[in-house]
């Protein structure tokens, strides 16, 4: 059965493929009535390198998850993963005569909007952080108010512009139609923090197979979103490495026996595990083990951390770390982040104010991505002020731009 009252969203990364549909109900609220999920093939550190690998696997989920649940699906929003990611303020001011009028909004936006980007990149998101009335006075509505200057601030997320149009060749391809393309964190930030950890300071970590993502959230919205080429992958090849195992050995003593960090553990175990070389039995200490894992992890923080003070970040995460993705998933995680930037931390849970499903699939990382993709509003969507006084079937009028130039139709 098909439905304009579906949304589908399809998170892709190094190792896994999740595909969810929800039915919105009247009120908004969205009902996970379709989940599936498969490996990944195609992308490497959170890039698509195979086009065709990718399409192949994303025929086989999509056309699996139909029949499973009897739907038929149209579009679906998906996530987007660049290294080459950059964020930048934009700001624009304009003068008011006694009142702020819509007039004055547009331009307003349409001046902090007007950064150029390179021939290489485009705008992914523009997102509203602030407006400011006569330079000290901030408000989120700025509508009718009395003023004699206006200015705002959004932070703009652009992206290569060939990590986008591969994106839309692999779901076209898949006969898929694309609704969305949403910055990787950005989705996640949408299914795993609350307004209220958003607004005290907070720094949500995505390690994922690839790469490890990050997203700083203050009280003006999102701050900046980063990615570093390294994740739960080089923790595994370490393992490997130190051992002279096997990858795929590698990772089943990371996530069967492994800790981040080594001094949590009670007491000494001894761990078979296969050699590459000889193929013969051998044992390791899980204190061994837990030291390696605990030198890899630290290495990845160090680089975020080096992110965040270069960026003069660290000293505005009042809420601390919320962790989340499958390299989050080790024993000891929570421990090691807490005492490597003597911040507050937890794993990232889904807000279910918006969203309702099986249990399995809400508490399940697999399917955090997803989730926010679902619950992804769009850029500059609590402009509320904006749906109430503009007509939104008139292209040229301001909500019509901002869901050309801002929402954006990729």
């Amino acid at each position: 059965m098909a439905s304009n009252h579906y949304v589908a969203s399809i998170d892709i990364g190094t190792e896994k493929i999740a595909l969810l549909v929800a039915e919105k109900e009247d009120d908004g609220h969205l009902r996970i009535i379709g989940h599936n999920v498969c490996a990944s093939e195609g992308v490497r550190k959170g890039s698509l390198y195979s086009i065709d690998s990718l399409v192949r696997v994303l025929t086989k989920l999509i056309k699996k998850t139909q029949e499973s649940f009897d739907l038929g699906l149209v579009r679906a929003r998906v996530n987007i993963c660049d290294t080459h990611l950059t964020c930048t303020d934009g700001k624009g001011k304009v003068s008011i005569n006694e009142t702020v009028s819509l007039e004055d909004l547009n331009s307003v936006l349409e001046s902090a909007m007007a950064m150029s980007t390179p021939t290489n990149k485009e705008k992914l998101h523009i997102i509203k952080k602030k407006f400011i009335i006569n330079e000290n006075i901030v408000v989120d509505n700025p509508m009718d108010m009395e003023a004699e200057v206006l200015e705002s601030k959004v932070h703009i997320v652009t992206v290569s512009s060939s990590s986008i149009r591969n994106i839309e060749r692999c779901l076209e391809q898949s006969e898929l139609e694309v609704d969305k393309i949403i910055l990787n964190p950005i989705a996640k930030s949408q299914a795993l923090l609350s307004q209220e950890e958003k607004n005290n300071g907070v720094c949500l970590v995505d390690i994922g197979a690839g790469v490890t993502s990050y997203s700083v959230f203050h009280e003006e919205g999102i701050i900046r979103s980063g990615v570093i080429a390294a994740g739960g992958d080089e923790v595994t090849q370490e393992i490997a490495y130190a051992f002279d195992t096997s990858f795929e050995e590698a990772k089943r003593l990371k996530e069967s026996y492994g800790s981040a960090l080594s001094s949590s553990l009670n007491e000494e175990k001894f761990i078979d595990f296969v050699q590459s070389r000889n193929k013969d039995e051998h044992h390791l200490s899980s204190f061994e083990l837990s030291e390696v894992i605990e030198g890899a992890y630290r290495d990845i923080f160090m680089l975020l951390k080096n992110e965040l003070k270069h960026h003069n970040l660290d000293g505005i995460i009042k809420s601390g770390f919320v962790l989340c993705g499958g390299g989050s998933e080790v024993q000891s995680i929570e421990e090691l982040v807490r005492d490597f930037f003597s911040r507050r931390v937890k794993m990232g849970k889904i807000q279910r104010a918006g969203i309702s499903g099986l249990e399995t699939i809400l508490t399940d990382y697999k399917f955090a991505g997803a989730i926010g993709l679902l619950l992804h509003e769009g850029d500059l969507s609590n402009v509320e002020f904006l749906n109430t006084n503009t007509n939104t079937n008139n292209s040229n009028s301001i909500i019509g731009k901002l869901k050309k130039v801002i929402v954006g139709n990729f």
